[in-house]
């Protein structure tokens, strides 16, 4: 009776602990996906800031290359500056988050700017934008780190763009100052806490804007600190988790670099805020429906909002159109625009060196005309995406040259703003040619999933595509069967013979193995030593024990010399096999199929070696079967 209350006493703790254990088990899987989530959001975050800041350079040129233009036309008016001051003023207001566009001549002096101030003896030979482009002979735009502005005493940092005389001569720059106050102030749309931060930091690791603001931190260089000496280095974007180094606090970072102008931004969450936050959601959960009606509100005026942005950007679409042909036709890639239909109405000169057509030739034509059969579905997807709401896609496709050369186009597709659907959106399109890379990646991506000695599949390539079997087999109720194949007494034949005979020996167990299997399905490879694997999709237990033995006769029949390997004289291989069956199998991942089959190869070294073994049944060296212990 004693014995009887204990039992039931354990069993009722086991339960009630266990019960507790789910639970606290699954309020903790909740806080780690709550922090995964804000990762991924914080990492979101980074990137639309980036997008942001991107946007805001690349329309900066705008401007630049407007205002080159006027310098060049009004060149010897007496009049030029009065001209130049009411040209940038109409720059400034259809760009309303630049801060302000200036002239400075090839002494220094600013001779126009769209602000309303006097000039006087304003000179600018001193900042580092000036000295960079007097020495530089590029004529491409170049971002600036941050300055406190000499016009307004705030801080800003700018995008300048070099102008020559007609004879090359440096003739001053144009500028365009963009406040850093405005990244900060886009910041604080994103909800990342009160207690959140964010960092737009160059390429190079000057910062150049901080939100909260802290004036002494702009300009430093943090290239030595953990985000650019290891985090970059190993991915363009993430998340990660660290001490800020300003206040000290402990916070959940997600970054992101531009691929266009190299800004990083690092956006972050406090650690403990986030805690907060998901111990406040689990209490308060019944809220999510006024919390999704109050979102659904927001979207809908957003969406309103947009339809009356949309209205209002339609009417600066004609001049756009001049300032983007000026873009494009100066760009070396290539640059299209389509219609939602995909056909082209405008194609940059460029054309030319990329297709290997005029720019003549290809108006009117459509995106899919000279692609690669199985590239033809994803451009299709693409530009459905596109015309139903999409703001940018980005695809690498093959198209074939009028040459017949096949080349690899990276490319980015947009959507500009107007067009509901069908022909009346608009899309632009910026390819680059990366036939050259790409060959590279794939001579790479071949290297880093080949053995070196035996060219089979290495073991990363193995799990790589034994998970996609397994997953495979789960969701289409197959079958697959693995063969864990191991040379025996290979350490002796390797003492016996030397190594560089060792690495024969396996590179022709390795010729056998990928001989014997036919299927263009099936995978061989090196598991490790002198160990190899096969991977049989489709393959039940019976075919898989039948190409088990094929293959350990096969090797067998090569008589390679091993007098140690007694009690035949010649290299012989053990071979373990299972099989994951959906109807009766409880395994789950491609690890515990391998492991199965690896205990059942043990189970073939102990009945004594040259053998295939398998649940409940071992194949000896002269074909007889015996009963033995399921793997």
């Amino acid at each position: 009776m004693k014995s009887s209350s204990i039992r039931t006493y354990a069993g009722i703790t086991f339960g009630v602990c266990g019960f507790i254990g789910l639970i606290v088990w699954g309020e903790y899987s909740s806080w780690q996906s709550q922090v995964t989530r804000i990762e991924a959001s914080l990492t979101q975050t980074a990137r639309a800031l980036v997008q942001h800041a991107d946007d805001t350079i690349e329309m900066a040129k705008l401007p630049l290359a407007g205002t080159i233009t006027e310098i060049h036309d009004e060149e010897m008016h007496p009049d030029m500056p009065s001209k130049l001051r009411k040209a940038m003023k109409q720059q400034i207001e259809t760009t309303p988050w630049l801060d302000r566009l200036s002239y400075v001549d090839a002494r220094g002096d600013v001779v126009a700017t769209s602000g309303d101030i006097d000039t006087g003896d304003l000179n600018l030979a001193d900042r580092d934008y000036f000295k960079f482009h007097q020495s530089s002979v590029t004529l491409e735009p170049v971002l600036g780190g941050p300055i406190k502005s000499r016009f307004s005493r705030e801080w800003i940092f700018t995008v300048s763009q070099r102008v020559n005389r007609q004879d090359g001569s440096f003739a001053g720059l144009v500028i365009v100052s963009i406040a850093t106050g405005q990244f900060t102030h886009f910041f604080e749309n994103f909800d990342v806490g009160k207690d959140g931060s964010f960092l737009m930091v160059q390429g190079e690791g000057i910062i150049l804007a901080r939100s909260p603001f802290r004036e002494d931190l702009l300009g430093t260089d943090i290239s030595s600190h953990d985000l650019f000496a290891n985090r970059l280095k190993q991915a363009r974007s993430g998340a990660y988790h660290y001490i800020s180094p300003v206040d000290g606090a402990r916070r959940i970072g997600g970054f992101y670099q531009s691929p266009r102008t190299g800004i990083v931004v690092l956006a972050a969450a406090s650690e403990s805020e986030a805690l907060a936050n998901w111990t406040k959601v689990a209490r308060i959960r019944w809220t999510s429906g006024v919390v999704v009606v109050t979102i659904t509100g927001i979207l809908f005026w957003r969406w309103r909002r947009q339809v009356m942005l949309r209205a209002a950007s339609e009417a600066l679409l004609v001049t756009r159109e001049a300032e983007f042909r000026l873009l494009a036709e100066g760009s070396s890639d290539l640059i299209q625009r389509f219609n939602g239909n995909g056909i082209r109405e405008y194609i940059s000169p460029s054309a030319r060196e990329i297709y290997g057509l005029d720019a003549e030739a290809l108006m009117g034509t459509s995106i899919l005309d000279g692609l690669h059969e199985d590239d033809r579905e994803t451009v299709v997807q693409v530009m459905e995406r596109l015309r139903t709401g999409a703001a940018r896609e980005r695809m690498v496709v093959r198209r074939t040259r009028a040459d017949g050369k096949q080349i690899w186009l990276d490319t980015t597709l947009n959507r500009l703003p107007g067009g509901v659907n069908g022909a009346d959106v608009r899309i632009v399109a910026v390819s680059r040619d990366v036939t050259h890379q790409k060959k590279i990646q794939d001579e790479l991506d071949t290297l880093a999933n080949t053995d070196e000695l035996t060219q089979l599949a290495n073991r990363r390539s193995l799990n790589s595509h034994g998970e996609e079997m397994m997953l495979a087999a789960r969701k289409l109720n197959g079958r697959l069967s693995a063969l864990m194949l191991d040379a025996d007494h290979f350490k002796l034949f390797n003492d016996t013979y030397g190594h560089a005979a060792g690495d024969e020996c396996l590179r022709a167990i390795a010729r056998v193995i990928a001989g014997s299997i036919r299927r263009g399905k099936d995978l061989a490879a090196r598991y490790g030593g002198e160990e190899f694997a096969v991977l049989l999709p489709d393959t039940d237990a019976a075919g898989a024990f039948r190409a088990a033995e094929n293959i350990r006769r096969r090797i067998a029949g090569l008589r390679l010399r091993h007098e140690r390997n007694l009690p035949w004289g010649h290299v012989t291989i053990s071979v373990g096999v299972a099989t994951f069956d959906p109807a009766g199998s409880e395994l789950t991942r491609i690890a515990d199929l391998f492991e199965q089959a690896d205990q059942a190869l043990y189970q073939a070294k102990n009945a004594g070696r040259n053998r295939s073994a398998a649940a409940e049944r071992v194949v000896t060296a002269d074909g007889a079967a015996s009963a033995g212990k399921s793997a």
